[in-house]
Formats: structure tokens, C-alpha cells, sequence
């Protein structure tokens, strides 16, 4: 009895599915003195029963009836084979082969759990005397162990299968959180880079994800699209937002003095260096390094930069020993790197070392529909930091501004935004002629070069793109009359007729768009 409730207790214990049935086994092997006892159970895909010996996998198939298995497990019924019944079993060699383990003149019981039941989980098979077997059919204690460990697989199994769905719903949560912590970031965003096209979104995006990891960073875009802008985002998203921030312009320092401002130098290494100095990837250390204009810097220190990437480790100026370096490195350019690799300017395995996560600046010209935020986001600073109330801008002006290329990007609408609120009166609103006459030339001399150009270009409405009826259709009608005064000279009769309105009609519409002033 003690024996039994020895073997029930160390059952009961095991709290891991995959050592239960050869804690099972040992446990039954020593309280009743058995040569063999096997467990065979099926394969995860159900078709076929299995059970190892000695480090072997043997298997049958669970609707082969040429071994006792099959019958048992189909039947749900014991089976005792004494070895003149074995005789009648020699057809499945892999049954042979694991009757062969049994001495000579033992019998065999299959007992199928659970005892008494349909629906068969598994297979207990002892060898032994046929006294002690036959014994065993009729043991209540037997027939109870057997209960307790089958309860116990399936108990375990249970418990695996909660502890699945558990770490499932934290790991859904967990994504749920991760997606939702990244909306919040990327709204963030909004108020530093500035816009509500496709385009911005997605950069919003991807600095978020960039921020997440300790890749490098390689931001591409066109001069004044603000690259240092998303460096210092992904830098103030990251975990090292609390280390330093340290930014360098490779373009801007002489080549002669860029290592050492990089690396540091140590006092004599060169003519004037009177002390040490820590250069900026020391200044850098467990913060974000930002290399401005990467494609400008000379190949020699190019070779330098990638043996730091690659050992984590730096030498000042005339130094002798390595210290250790501990930055993320977030670079920008505004040259074509493929085409820099290929003139033999810039490293290609650098290259792979930098383009770790690319990041993207859209022009201002890819996104035109943005200009109205940006122009208010600068209203508002400059407001802010010159005291000044400049009321907004015209939409004569916002006309003006979406006919212009943008070649210096944001930094020159910035610029232009700035220059027009100088000279705008308090309380006012920027007017076309606000502008610079650069650009007011620029669309004049224009439209002197393209005088036979196509209306639908020159009207140039991205209609995919519309968020905003009332004001498509207002910007569409005054392209159309300035397209239709262009074509015409000037000649506010021969336009109106040409778009079938009253010249009294045509020159109010220009008044009130301000066309022609």
C-alpha cells in the first residue's frame, strides 16, 4: 500500500509533460519488479503509435492490425499475450523487435488508458510472469495508478494548453501596446515634422520603428528637407534620448582637422594641439552621433570610421591605446551614395555598414498639399518668438507658394515665411506680394517660357490627393483664369469671352483671388 502511495505522490509531482512517462515507468518497473515497461502513445498527427526504446523511436500504424496495438487501442480492452499467443503477432518487425527486449518465457499485458473507457488516449505495456500480469488485471491499486496517470497527462496538457493561450494573449497585448505606445510616437511627430500626406506619415512611421532598434541610421533626402530633424527624432524616441546628442557637419570642417575633431587628439600629436581633447564620439558616448553630409567625408577616415563601427573601440590623434566607444550612429546625406560607390568617393562596405535603416526625406515638391501646415507652423514661431501677430496667409499667396519648385525645400518655404511676416503689417495676413521677388520672378518668367504649355500642366492638380472639395475647386478655377490671362496677354476681355463670363464677372473673381496683383 505505502508502495503505491509512493508512486502516486512522485507522479503527482512531476509538473513537466515530457518526463512524466519515464517517471511513470521507473516508478512501476521497481514497485513491481518488471523487466519492461513501455508507454505508447500517437504522433501529434494522430495516425500512428509510438513509443522509445533505448534512444530508438518505434512506430506502428494505428490502423494496421497486424500488430496487437491497433487491436487494443481500437478496443479499448486489455489484451494478455502469453508467448504461445505471441507466436500469432510476428508479421510488424518493429513489434518483433521490441518483444525481443522481454526474457524468455515472460508474457505481455497491453493495457489501454483510460481503464474501462472509449476514446483511448494511450497504451501501457509491462512484461512479466503471467501470474503477476493476469494479478494485475484485477488490482484496484494497479487499476488506480494507472487513473492517476493518465488525469496527471491530461491535467499537465491542460496546463500547457492555458499557459499557450496565456502567452499568446500577453504576447497580443504586448503587440497591441508596441502598436499603440508607436501611433503615440508618430503623433508626436507631428508637431516636429510637420504634414498630413502619405509621404510624412510614413516617415513618422518608420523614425518610430528606426528609434526601437540599435541599427544604424542612414537618412537620405534633398538639401533643406530637414535630415538633422529626423536624426534628433530618432535620437529623442530612442533609449539613449537621456545621453548626448552630437551632431557633426563632415562638409563643414576641414579634412586635415576631421579626424581630430572625431576621434580627439592627444597634446603634441601635431603642430598646435597644446593639450588633450576628447573628440566628439567621446562626447557621443552612450548617446547618438550624427554624421551630416557622410557622403563628403574623405575615404581615408572613411576606413577609419568603419574599423570603429566595427570594433566598438577608437584611437585619438597620436594616442597608443584603444577606448572603448558606445554611440548610435544616425548619418544623412543629400548625394546619390550608389553613384558616390561607384566614382570610388565612398566605401561600399561602409556603405552596408551605414544603409543598417534607411530613412527617406521626401522633397517638398512630393508633397505640395503639406504647405498650408508648414506655412502655419512657421506663422506661429515666428509669432512666438518675435511677439508679432501676423494673422495667417492669404490663399493668393498659398497659390503662389504651391506653383513654386522648392529647391531649398522646407528650409526655403521656412525662409520665405519668415521674410513675409517681417514685412507684414500686425494683425494682417501674408499677401502674395509678400514674397521675395525671386520667387514672384521665378513664376513670372515661367510662364513667359511657356506660353503654348499643355492647361492640364499648368494647372498641375494632383486630383488623387484631394481632401478638400471647396478648396480644389477654388484652386482650380483661379489656375484656370490665370492659365486662360496668360494665354491671352493680359487681355481681361478676351479671357472673359474665351471662358464665357462677363468681363464685370471675370474682374471680380480676379479681385477676390487677387490674380493679377
Amino acid at each position: 500500500m505505502n508502495d503505491w502511495l509512493a508512486v502516486a505522490a512522485t507522479i503527482t509531482g512531476v509538473r513537466d509533460s515530457s518526463k512524466l512517462p519515464s517517471a511513470f515507468i521507473k516508478q512501476v518497473k521497481n514497485t513491481l519488479q518488471l523487466t519492461n515497461v513501455w508507454v505508447v502513445q500517437p504522433c501529434a498527427q494522430g495516425r500512428k503509435l509510438q513509443t522509445c526504446e533505448g534512444g530508438n523511436l518505434l512506430e506502428w500504424e494505428i490502423d494496421n492490425f497486424t500488430h496487437p496495438f491497433a487491436h487494443v487501442f481500437q478496443s479499448s480492452s486489455p489484451m494478455l499475450l502469453d508467448p504461445a499467443k505471441l507466436n500469432y503477432w510476428l508479421e510488424d518487425p518493429s513489434f518483433v523487435e521490441l518483444m525481443g527486449l522481454r526474457k524468455r518465457g515472460e508474457s505481455v499485458l497491453i493495457v489501454p488508458l483510460p481503464l474501462g473507457k472509449g476514446g483511448t488516449k494511450l497504451l501501457v505495456t509491462v512484461t512479466g510472469s503471467a501470474v503477476l500480469l493476469g494479478g494485475l488485471l484485477a488490482d484496484q491499486q494497479w487499476r488506480r495508478i494507472c487513473e492517476i496517470f493518465i488525469n496527471q497527462i491530461e491535467l499537465l496538457k491542460e496546463l500547457g494548453e492555458d499557459h499557450r493561450q496565456i502567452s499568446a494573449l500577453s504576447s497580443s497585448i504586448k503587440r497591441i501596446r508596441s502598436s499603440e505606445e508607436q501611433r503615440e510616437k508618430a503623433f508626436e511627430l507631428k508637431q516636429v515634422l510637420i504634414g498630413e500626406s502619405t509621404t510624412m506619415q510614413s516617415l513618422r512611421n518608420n523614425i518610430v520603428t528606426a528609434a526601437h532598434t540599435a541599427l544604424n541610421v542612414l537618412i537620405c533626402g534633398e538639401t533643406g528637407t530637414g535630415k538633422e530633424l529626423v536624426a534628433r527624432a530618432v535620437h529623442e524616441l530612442s533609449d539613449r534620448k537621456d545621453k548626448p546628442f552630437v551632431a557633426i557637419n563632415c562638409a563643414a570642417i576641414p579634412e586635415n582637422l576631421l579626424e581630430s575633431e572625431l576621434f580627439g587628439h592627444v597634446k603634441g600629436a601635431f603642430s598646435g594641439a597644446e593639450r588633450n581633447k576628447a573628440g566628439l564620439v567621446a562626447d557621443a558616448e552612450g548617446g547618438t552621433l550624427f554624421l551630416d553630409e557622410i557622403g563628403d567625408m574623405p575615404i581615408a577616415l572613411q576606413a577609419k570610421l568603419l574599423r570603429v563601427l566595427e570594433s566598438r573601440t577608437f584611437r585619438p590623434v597620436g594616442a597608443t591605446q584603444e577606448i572603448k566607444a558606445n554611440f548610435r550612429l544616425v548619418a544623412a546625406t543629400h548625394v546619390a551614395m550608389q553613384a558616390r560607390i561607384e566614382e570610388g568617393a565612398f566605401r561600399r562596405d561602409l556603405f552596408y555598414r551605414l544603409n543598417q535603416f534607411p530613412v527617406f526625406v521626401p522633397a517638398l515638391a512630393e508633397r505640395k498639399e503639406d504647405i498650408p501646415n508648414l506655412c502655419t507652423h512657421f506663422i506661429s514661431e515666428y509669432n512666438r518668438q518675435m511677439g508679432a501677430s501676423v494673422k495667417g496667409i492669404r490663399y493668393a499667396a498659398l497659390d503662389l507658394l504651391n506653383r513654386h519648385a522648392f529647391p531649398g525645400n522646407v528650409r526655403e518655404l521656412k525662409n520665405l515665411i519668415e521674410y513675409a511676416c517681417a514685412i507684414t503689417s500686425s494683425g494682417d495676413e501674408i499677401r502674395a506680394d509678400s514674397f521675395s521677388a525671386r520667387v514672384l520672378n521665378q513664376q513670372t518668367q515661367t510662364a513667359a517660357n511657356n506660353e503654348d504649355v499643355n492647361a492640364d500642366n499648368y494647372i498641375g492638380m494632383d486630383i488623387q490627393n484631394i481632401d478638400n472639395l471647396k478648396a480644389a475647386v477654388q484652386e482650380f478655377e483661379c489656375s484656370v483664369i490665370r492659365y486662360r490671362l496668360s494665354s491671352y496677354g493680359g487681355d481681361r476681355t478676351k479671357a472673359a469671352e474665351s471662358l464665357g463670363l462677363p468681363k464685370r464677372t471675370l474682374a471680380h473673381k480676379c479681385l477676390k483671388m487677387e490674380i493679377g496683383k
